[in-house]
């Protein structure tokens, strides 16, 4: 890497943490009290962790909320390193003015902090993507700003706080390893370094399963020699499991749990009102007639498989014809947006990245960047219309009134649910759109094998 190029990242990594910084320690979601939580369970159960993680447990381990741990060991084992250096209790009672949980600023400014610090590696990892398809270090950073600045990666890295950008930079590191990184004499090295660490992400939030699927599809269609695709394949697999293992050896038990926990979370269930924050306008329209009309399509929701099956089979056959595990790995991760019955924001942020990569390979279709423009523009916009201030005050024990009263002024303070629908209907569509563009362009294009070592 240049010098101008390390300026780059440095001016990046200043800007995004500029952002950033000011307001992490004066807001956060509830997530954040549930993660001390987990982690305080961990502490207490060791590798027995996942025993203990249906939502069941929630009162004998002292957790504030009745939601299970439904995540890989990679996100615990991080939260376990900060609780033992942060070890401040979350407070939670009732009352008779409702139920409150307040999170002590130490606690929120050491998960911040790891949340931030991935989220800026992400966004230099896309520079590093879109650097390497031959683009200049000022379109690179305009590409990458579409990320960094983005509002939903700003609100869930330092206002909320979920940790989606902890396994997006594992899987752009992985795949910038085994696909991008050229110029060296450790190629051998890095590929299985970065078949690794794609199989990490999933370790971290099952999320990255299409997008891992996807590669390891890829690898076998390599030009390499039997004995290098067996390495690459073995090393991804490894990646996923290289973090569960202690777990099972030390508590066979614990495994099925995890997986039992884990499989209850993918079943539907129905809500009486729209979610503003369910992003998938399928789920949203079947609530909100069942909610007026009285009509009940939940099967609608239970099928939601068949149409990601569709869309994931249509991405291997054309894959034959157009082989960039870049672009359809990333694509992957907008099918399962566009198909998966519930989408919360923070698994946007992956998809916020992905789309940067893509319309950063495939800029000359005009209808591709077109969608994906808007696409991206549609991300950020629902942070201007849900009263985000709520995460200023909700569980911080001291509020600061100033920063609540400016988020308040740059919101739209929509509480009506109809809105919510219709922005989620077209969010939606928009990823189909994109889905299916993508599609047709690569079955119409030559194969394109430029992306892979040889």
């Amino acid at each position: 890497m240049s010098r101008r190029d390390t300026g780059v990242i440095l001016v990046i990594i200043i800007l995004m943490l500029l952002v950033r910084a000011p307001l992490a320690p004066h807001t956060s979601g509830s997530d954040i009290a549930q993660f001390a939580g987990f982690a305080d369970t961990f502490l207490r159960h060791h590798l027995c962790f996942f025993k203990y993680t249906g939502s069941g447990n929630f009162f004998d381990e002292g957790w504030p909320y009745p939601w299970p741990y439904v995540y890989g060991p990679g996100l615990i084992l991080f939260l376990s390193m900060l609780r033992m250096i942060v070890s401040s209790p979350i407070t939670h009672y009732h009352d008779r003015f409702g139920y409150h949980v307040l999170i002590p600023t130490e606690w929120i400014l050491a998960t911040k902090s790891l949340f931030i610090s991935f989220d800026i590696l992400a966004a230099l990892m896309i520079y590093l993507i879109v650097r390497s398809f031959g683009y200049t270090r000022r379109t690179a950073s305009l590409l990458t700003s579409l990320y960094a600045f983005n509002p939903v990666s700003i609100y869930i890295s330092s206002i909320y706080g979920m940790f989606d950008q902890i396994p997006l930079f594992f899987f752009l590191a992985g795949v910038y390893l085994l696909y991008l990184d050229k110029g060296n004499n450790h190629e051998t090295r890095n590929g299985i370094l970065g078949s690794f660490l794609t199989g990490i992400s999933v370790a971290f939030k099952q999320t990255f399963l299409a997008p891992f699927l996807i590669i390891l599809y890829d690898i076998p269609l390599r030009k390499s020699g039997k004995i290098k695709k067996a390495t690459l394949t073995i090393a991804m697999l490894l990646g996923i499991l290289i973090l569960f293992i202690p777990f099972l050896i030390a508590c066979p038990d614990s495994i099925a749990s995890f997986l039992k926990t884990s499989l209850s979370s993918t079943r539907p269930t129905y809500n009486n009102v729209v979610l503003p924050y369910n992003f998938n306008g399928i789920t949203n329209l079947v609530v909100y007639i069942h909610a007026h009309a009285g009509k009940n399509y939940y099967s609608l929701l239970s099928y939601w498989w068949i149409p990601a099956m569709i869309l994931i089979e249509s991405i291997l056959v054309v894959y034959i014809k157009y082989r960039d595990p870049l672009v359809f790995s990333g694509l992957s991760y907008i099918v399962f947006m566009a198909t998966y019955w519930r989408i919360n924001y923070q698994y946007l942020v992956p998809a916020l990245g992905f789309t940067v990569i893509i319309l950063a390979r495939l800029w000359r279709s005009k209808r591709i960047v077109t969608l994906g423009l808007i696409y991206i523009s549609l991300i950020g916009a629902w942070f201007f219309m849900y009263p985000v201030s709520w995460w200023t005050h909700v569980h911080i024990i001291n509020p600061n009134t100033a920063l609540w009263h400016a988020l308040d002024k740059l919101s739209l303070m929509i509480f009506d649910y109809e809105p919510y629908l219709f922005y989620s209907l077209i969010l939606t569509i928009i990823e189909y759109l994109l889905s299916i563009e993508v599609i047709i362009h690569a079955a119409n294009r030559e194969a394109d094998v430029v992306i892979h070592k040889k």
